[in-house]
């Protein structure tokens, strides 16, 4: 009894801590979101729908072209070194990546100078703004470096720090956005400044690391593990992308800059259930990494397992909640000019999220198991079918074909990576879990949806009393087994006993 009993004290250690380190990144991303909230606003009541479709247009060409200047490398930086503690083997893959990340940032930038006509043409539908497309690739490339420093605080585990770091970087673009964009400077002038934030953090976080680890001169000789296993992501990197932005191009050039700009509203509204899947996720994977290397599978099992209820009992009432509020939110936000992608749109988008989700917590199964060439098989099919869709969808049904092509490929993704995890390590998602969570967010639906909207405190009211209704919900029905009670209170008391020695 009490070896067992040990071992279930040390699991809820083990629970806590994730969770905590979850919490963190999870403090951050509603920060970060909580920040673009104010930014759509300052934005599109400044400059209109179609400065607004621009800026929206840089923002997901950044979203791009970001990994690609990575090599999506990051994640190999995770997957091997999260259990490494030399500084030496620490200190050669890192600088042999951050160079080659220099040199191919630097030339992609030459690149966009001399092809700056022909990209602005195609990125924003007129030669009008080429000028941007310089901008938008040195953005990219300062991005494309704090995502690789990000990548090794969270390989080694410094989850609090990175946390506090993404919170000040995001701060601190946006003072000078909301300052400037009052102020009436221009569009331009305003990305400069985003550009400048990004790099001051680069150059104190390179640093920071630099002091902690020593300085190494590139050896890139000893990059080939890290390609070999990187290198495989970077189409389905793009692909993904594919999914998730090129609808806004087919907007663009199908319709207009400004559906591209009331489209990307509902979609800014939509992804903030991203705010639950990517600490989840961003956490999840050095630890099951360390799990795997150490052959313990039943633990990386049941961290999968965990992070993915944990996915779903926030996502999945956050769904029903943007239904019921999105186009009185938009309307707050800014005018009812971009109130038209609310309800439904906003809707579809979400749940399309919910199934991005669940991919992302579980796709690294195949990352475990060293299958990264597959990943981008998996996501061909998925652009591909966003692609057709999109061509289909969008002229008969505007943006909301768009979302309907989304949801679709999602879900597919969703699919084949949950399948692949039931093969792998044995883990499916507990239908009776499932039905509860559905069913305890469409019960706070019906209720939110007797409320009216019509200023934001209406609104905080609403959002708190769908919490409340939604908990007394998921108790009645037990939706969580004694176990996982056990410990949500566990965990709850100790967070207690830390905010009071703080």
């Amino acid at each position: 009894m009490i070896p067992m009993k040990c071992k279930a004290d040390e699991q809820n250690q083990d629970y806590i801590k994730f969770t905590d380190n979850v919490l963190w990144v999870g403090l951050s991303q509603v920060i970060i979101y909580i920040i673009s909230f104010f930014t759509f606003p300052v934005i599109a009541k400044t400059f209109g729908p179609a400065l607004y479709g621009l800026w929206a247009q840089i923002l997901v060409t950044v979203g791009l072209l970001t990994p690609i200047l990575t090599l999506h490398l990051g994640t190999a930086i995770v997957r091997y070194l999260s259990h490494e503690s030399s500084k030496n083997k620490l200190s050669q893959p890192f600088f042999n990546i951050y160079f080659l990340i220099l040199f191919i940032s630097l030339v992609l930038i030459v690149i966009s100078l001399f092809f700056k006509n022909n990209l602005s043409l195609f990125l924003f539908g007129t030669q009008e703004f080429s000028n941007y497309i310089i901008l938008t690739f040195i953005w990219a490339g300062s991005s494309s470096f704090l995502l690789y420093l990000i990548s090794f605080l969270r390989a080694k585990g410094q989850i609090k720090e990175l946390s506090l770091i993404n919170i000040f970087s995001y701060f601190a673009k946006f003072i000078p956005l909301i300052i400037f964009a009052i102020l009436g400077f221009p569009l331009w002038f305003i990305i400069t400044t985003q550009i400048f934030v990004e790099v001051f953090f680069v150059v104190f976080l390179t640093i920071d690391i630099t002091r902690k680890i020593g300085f190494n001169t590139p050896n890139f000789k000893k990059l080939k593990k890290y390609l070999q296993f990187s290198i495989p992501q970077i189409p389905s990197g793009i692909l993904l992308w594919v999914i998730d932005s090129s609808d806004r191009y087919f907007i663009t050039n199908i319709l207009n800059l400004t559906q591209t700009g009331i489209y990307s509203a509902s979609y800014t509204l939509g992804t903030t259930i991203s705010a639950f899947y990517i600490p989840i996720s961003f956490v999840v994977f050095p630890l099951i990494s360390r799990f795997w290397e150490n052959k313990n599978i039943e633990d990386v099992k049941r961290y999968l397992e965990y992070s993915t209820k944990i996915f779903l009992t926030l996502a999945i009432p956050s769904v029903v909640g943007l239904l019921i509020i999105s186009e009185p939110l938009l309307v707050l936000l800014s005018s009812t000019d971009f109130a038209s992608g609310g309800g439904f749109l906003t809707f579809l988008i979400a749940l399309g999220m919910v199934f991005f989700g669940l991919y992302q917590i579980n796709m690294y199964v195949i990352c475990l198991v060293e299958k990264t060439h597959a990943i981008p098989v998996i996501a061909f099919l998925g652009a591909l079918i966003n692609i057709v869709l999109n061509l289909i969808l969008i002229p008969q049904m505007g943006i909301m074909g768009a979302a309907v092509s989304t949801i679709t490929a999602y879900f597919l993704l969703a699919l084949i990576v949950l399948v692949w995890a039931k093969k792998e390590i044995g883990y499916v998602i507990n239908g009776v879990f499932l039905s509860k969570i559905i069913l305890a967010s469409i019960l706070m639906g019906l209720v939110l949806g007797m409320v009216a909207i019509n200023t934001i405190l209406d609104l905080f009211i609403v959002i708190i009393v769908g919490l409340l209704v939604y908990c007394v919900c998921v108790i009645l029905i037990r939706a969580f087994s004694e176990e996982e009670k056990k410990f949500i209170l566990t965990f709850l008391k100790s967070l207690k006993s830390r905010i009071s020695r703080r």
